[in-house]
């Protein structure tokens, strides 16, 4: 957890006398989003495997800080550890055969004091006996920690079979850039996530930088300046009068994920209710799964989350025709918007059906190929392909050309244009020309 506030540094030098810093509404609700995605990753993870008797997953904290705020209130080390805990509790639910979840955690803070306190907050919520064994603390900046976590998840896991997550919540900005994302994406075989917060306030400063120069430099820091074209982005901004979330979640957004390689992501913004100071959270994940297992957390998170865009296809498309609020002000992720979602999707699915998949498309393919460019969910896009698929002009069907009966599509479920749908407009292309 990020021990620097909007408000000033804080160095955790009097936690042992109980004077701990506050942690803010939006620094809490991001923990909400992470320990909720983490119970969910790992229900999905778990889904298919009903003989194992123990799963393990890596989870690291780049940026640990003390680990408990004023209140006690909970930082993200042991939020990660209990989210652990109650992802166990719901899978054993009913089974027959008990699966134990064993996490091995990297916590890395570089701040003695903050260091100190989390070594002793976790002691004192009983996991001092794990420190050493599946909880690894670490005094150092994260960069150059990094190497040495990322040899010993490849030790333990020789074939490739790692599950890991990064969680990035850093003091400012620039102290994660896209290259050191990238590095640790191919030398762990392209399989962990990446969760990163950015502070809103940096966005701020950056876009209201009077000199071209700071901008490239800060893009050159991330590892983007090969990635964004900046006056386009700055015009974006000029045209929207100012307002610059838009401008972040297509340029930055899309930068990151070319110049990370990472196949799939997901740009929305975690704001609070009583002030400017939020966070980008920029998820980065190698299946279209995990992304839509984070667009699930944002849409429950209503109205705590937000999308600067459209809700229809090609989120992230700037299109005149459309009400220029959702680009400018946003759209907050709750139920009234996801039906809008939903019907905006099934009048533009369609198309995009007729146009690139005339001869059909799995069902994880369409997945695969959609997930970056709507808010929707993998249950959402099933359930808009299955309405679509029940008019005259689509199909689903299995692998073996029968017609789906049932609206739970599997990944090797074919969508595809009726051959009807293609003759009638053969037809009419021909009685057209004749009557010329």
């Amino acid at each position: 957890m990020s021990k620097k506030s909007d408000h000033g540094q804080f160095f955790w030098k009097n936690w042992a006398s109980g004077i701990l810093p506050e942690l803010e509404d939006h620094s809490e609700k991001k923990l909400d989003l992470l320990r909720d995605y983490l119970v969910l990753y790992l229900e999905i993870v778990t889904k298919r495997s009903s003989g194992k008797s123990e799963q393990f997953v890596t989870l690291i904290d780049g940026f640990a800080g003390g680990g408990i705020y004023d209140g006690n209130k909970l930082g993200s080390p042991i939020t990660i550890l209990k989210a652990v805990e109650e992802a166990e509790a719901k899978i054993n639910i009913g089974r027959e055969k008990i699966l134990h979840i064993t996490p091995i955690c990297y916590f890395i803070e570089k701040d003695a004091n903050a260091f100190a306190c989390l070594d002793a907050t976790l002691r004192t919520h009983g996991y001092g006996d794990r420190i050493g064994k599946t909880i690894h603390l670490h005094r150092e900046r994260f960069e150059k920690v990094a190497p040495v976590i990322i040899a010993d998840i490849n030790t333990r896991h020789k074939r490739h079979g790692n599950r890991t997550i990064f969680f990035l919540d850093q003091c400012g900005w620039s102290e994660i850039s896209a290259a050191t994302i990238r590095d640790l994406s191919q030398q762990l075989h392209q399989r962990p996530e990446f969760i990163v917060n950015f502070a809103i306030s940096w966005f701020t400063d950056f876009i209201s930088e009077k000199t071209m120069e700071s901008k490239i430099k800060s893009l050159h820091d991330l590892g983007l300046a090969d990635f964004v074209d900046l006056p386009a982005m700055m015009k974006r901004v000029f045209d929207f009068g100012g307002s610059w979330q838009h401008a972040v979640e297509l340029h930055i957004g899309e930068a990151f994920h070319r110049a990370t390689g990472i196949p799939h992501y997901s740009p929305f913004y975690i704001e609070p209710q009583a002030n400017h100071r939020g966070y980008w959270l920029l998820h980065l994940a190698g299946s279209a799964r995990a992304r839509s297992a984070m667009a699930q957390i944002h849409w429950s998170k209503a109205n705590r989350s937000k999308h600067y865009g459209h809700l229809g296809y090609d989120m992230l498309s700037y299109k005149p025709n459309l009400d220029q609020t959702q680009f400018i002000d946003g759209l907050s992720f709750g139920e009234d918007l996801q039906s809008r979602c939903e019907s905006a999707l099934t009048a533009e699915f369609p198309k995009l059906i007729k146009d690139d998949h005339k001869d059909g498309i799995t069902f994880k393919d369409f997945l695969d190929q959609t997930s970056n460019k709507t808010m929707a969910t993998a249950p959402m896009v099933q359930k808009v392909i299955w309405q679509i698929c029940q008019g005259k002009d689509f199909e689903v069907c299995c692998p073996s050309g029968i017609s789906k009966k049932s609206e739970n599509l599997a990944d090797d479920d074919i969508i595809k244009p009726r051959r009807q749908f293609f003759l009638d407009g053969f037809n009419n292309s021909l009685s057209k020309k004749s009557q010329k």
